[in-house]
């Protein structure tokens, strides 16, 4: 502390040139400054209000030996510390040229402070400056309080108090980490500083954390569960809470809330837990057109709902599929539905299979050659025996 006291007196020192007085700011001290002539009209007319009597020496006046009394600065002298600091205009006459003289010598030019004292050599003195012992020439003052950007521990928080508890140099009103000494660096941006953020990669202004476990919800694998379990797929969601364990998913939608995410549920929009797959064509059992037949391609021409692969009747939309016969063909679309016909044949094109048909086996030779032998002897035999009775 002696060591910081005794290095702002030596900045005191050679920031003060030790004039008393100096109101023509030409850096000499008034009592070495000359007499005026007091026989001269214009200086006996110049008289000081406060004495009554005219201003004794040229210090009160502008180059008092190139223009004599012509040009008093008293006025310049604003705070009345002997110090001037302003403007002056030279009247247009025909002896001096128009001009303006900026006098600048005094560093507190509205505050009284004829000591001039300037501890930090930034040219504005003690008594008028925002920032004592910090150099700070333009006084920047963003927040208004009294304390200047380059030594507020709040430049942009008024924060009379001036209080850092954590010693940091962010104070109080505005540490995004109060109470516990850090940088100020927030890489998230959410007000709170990374040595003291939750989730300090993603924005959580809130800090929940719901299971305690010091890790936000905004960016904890698991909530609701302090112990997470490992993370097999590396989705960021722990095993114990991950809705698809084995499988990366960062989103963790489940659209059929059956507790599998979408991207390991074989049915993601029909609810089923088992996510059976009897078939093993990566079509759970609860959405597959055909859960009996493998058929990963789902195709169903008639949109009945039956796929292709497993549809007795796959180009006509019927919402029974049996098949009487048991010859492979749907009933409803068997031209011979209880007779087994795998072929399918109808040679008339009635819509009566031939085996079926009977008006195909008394019809002309061609329709007789389309039917088997064994069965149209069965047929005719009991027209012969009808014509010998006869």
């Amino acid at each position: 502390m002696i060591s910081l006291l005794l290095a702002l007196a030596r900045a005191a020192e050679e920031c003060h040139e030790g004039v008393l007085q100096d109101v023509n700011c030409n850096n000499v001290d008034a009592a070495d400054e000359g007499a005026v002539d007091l026989s001269d009209p214009t200086c006996a007319a110049n008289i000081d209000p406060n004495t009554g009597e005219a201003y004794p020496n040229a210090d009160y006046y502008y180059d008092y030996y190139s223009f004599g009394c012509s040009y008093l600065l008293v006025d310049l002298d604003v705070d009345g510390d002997g110090f001037a600091a302003g403007t002056m205009d030279f009247p247009e006459d025909v002896e001096y040229p128009d001009i303006t003289v900026t006098l600048a010598c005094d560093n507190c030019a509205t505050t009284y402070n004829p000591d001039q004292v300037d501890t930090d050599c930034d040219g504005v003195g003690d008594a008028c400056d925002n920032c004592v012992s910090a150099e700070n020439h333009e006084q920047t003052n963003s927040d208004t309080d009294e304390f200047g950007d380059e030594c507020d521990v709040c430049p942009f928080v008024a924060d009379p108090e001036q209080i850092d508890s954590d010693g940091d140099g962010a104070g109080d009103e505005c540490d995004n980490c109060n109470g516990f000494e850090n940088n100020q660096d927030d890489l998230d941006a959410d007000g709170h500083g990374d040595d003291c953020d939750n989730c300090p990669n993603v924005g959580n202004a809130d800090q929940a954390d719901a299971d305690a476990d010091g890790v936000g919800d905004a960016c904890d694998g698991c909530p609701s569960d302090p112990d997470n379990g490992d993370d097999l797929d590396y989705d960021g969601f722990g095993d114990n809470c991950d809705n698809c364990v084995d499988v990366y998913n960062r989103d963790q939608l489940d659209s059929d809330a059956d507790g599998l995410g979408d991207e390991c549920d074989l049915c993601p929009l029909d609810l089923d837990a088992t996510n059976a797959d009897a078939d093993l064509d990566n079509v759970g059992d609860a959405c597959d057109i055909c859960p009996s037949v493998a058929d990963p391609g789902q195709l169903d021409a008639d949109e009945d709902g039956v796929g292709d692969l497993c549809d007795l009747c796959p180009v006509l939309a019927v919402a029974d599929n049996g098949d009487s016969d048991g010859d492979g063909v749907g009933d409803a679309c068997d031209v011979c539905p209880l007779v087994a016909d795998s072929d399918q044949l109808d040679s008339d094109a009635d819509g009566k299979g031939d085996l079926c048909d009977f008006d195909a086996l008394v019809g002309g030779a061609a329709t007789c050659q389309s039917v088997p032998g064994a069965l149209v002897l069965g047929l005719v035999a009991p027209l012969l025996l009808v014509r010998r009775r006869r």
